[in-house]
């Protein structure tokens, strides 16, 4: 079955014939079964319409085909293992996890290895990059859950189908705890640590050789913020990551370098702000207001339990959310 083809989000309709006993159970306390089906599926909609002998499911392409499978698989358990406590959960957890392994993998130009995400809101975020004429992207959410490795693998297999000429990265510089402001860190034009975890995820996806034959070639580059203004990036994907710490005027500076044939993404979680002072409004935060109700930007949110590093930082991210009245930030 073909997952991936959701550039326009079309709507799809789905019959899928079950014993009457099973119908019951799954609309059930006004349909809680299927509500949490439903919740395991987005960002992509699902409507169902209990029938005699079948649910008919409406919603989004992607949606409805793994809700039949879930479904199929939920009929598939009854038979093999009986009815208990956590059936629909293990459906959803079993469908999923092998749509993500195969269906739902990518296997880009450029990269050697699939790229498998690993949740819904991956596959969406992906399929914008990849399928989409967008000219401003926009991935926000918390840290760990895939925004950045996935606009990086994206702007690589871009590149690679010559659909864009250059990829260039970057990200705003922190202040460091007991560092001194001076002049060439105010300018963000010098090269240093803070550009290695976009430098970690390039390894991870096309190895060392590569990244210096793609350098040499003038095709990709990770840069001090700095180092933007001024320029135009014609036939570029430009992404901007950790945007949350940039200030309006550096966002502002650089939104508007886009050229012809060129496209920024923008990635980072406007409640994990570390700009100096603590009082200075997040460039991320007020270009995301700028353009909300308009059709400038595609918008893509990531929550908390997608995080995809070890399970653990899941829950220490919810724990450290809430403590002292949820005024503590995410971690970096």
């Amino acid at each position: 079955m073909e997952l991936h083809h959701d550039p326009t989000r079309a709507t799809a309709t789905k019959v899928v014939s079950l014993p009457p006993p099973l119908v019951e159970r799954l609309v059930a306390g006004q349909g809680a079964s299927m509500r949490r089906i439903a919740d395991a599926l987005r960002p992509y909609h699902l409507q169902v319409s209990p029938r005699p002998e079948a649910l008919a499911l409406t919603g989004e392409e992607i949606a409805v085909t793994l809700a039949a499978a879930i479904v199929e698989k939920i009929a598939e358990l009854l038979r093999t293992e009986g009815g208990h406590e956590g059936l629909v959960d293990a459906a959803i957890g079993g469908v999923l996890s092998h749509a993500f392994k195969f269906e739902l993998a990518y296997r880009l130009k450029g990269i050697t290895q699939a790229v498998r995400p690993m949740s819904l809101s991956q596959v969406g975020f992906m399929n914008t990059l990849l399928m989409s004429d967008r000219s401003l992207i926009f991935g926000v959410g918390p840290t760990g859950t895939g925004k950045t490795h996935l606009a990086i693998a994206a702007g690589l297999s871009l590149l690679a189908e010559g659909r864009i000429k250059h990829l260039v990265m970057t990200r705003p510089r922190v202040m460091l705890e007991g560092e001194a402001m001076t002049a060439v860190l105010r300018a963000e034009t010098a090269y240093d640590e803070q550009l290695t975890p976009i430098e970690d995820e390039l390894r991870q996806l096309i190895g060392h050789d590569e990244i210096r034959q793609l350098t040499e070639r003038g095709m990709i580059e990770v840069m001090p913020l700095g180092r933007m203004r001024g320029r135009t990036f014609n036939d570029t994907m430009l992404l901007v990551d950790e945007a949350q710490n940039m200030t309006v005027g550096k966002m502002r500076m650089a939104a508007t370098r886009i050229g012809r044939n060129g496209r920024l993404v923008v990635t980072g979680d406007p409640a994990q702000v570390d700009l100096v002072g603590g009082d200075e409004v997040s460039g991320l935060a007020h270009l995301l207001k700028l353009v909300a109700g308009t059709d400038l930007a595609a918008v893509h949110h990531f929550e908390a339990y997608q995080i995809i590093r070890n399970p653990v930082v899941a829950r220490l991210e919810a724990l450290y959310s809430h403590s002292s009245g949820g005024e503590m930030q995410a971690a970096a």
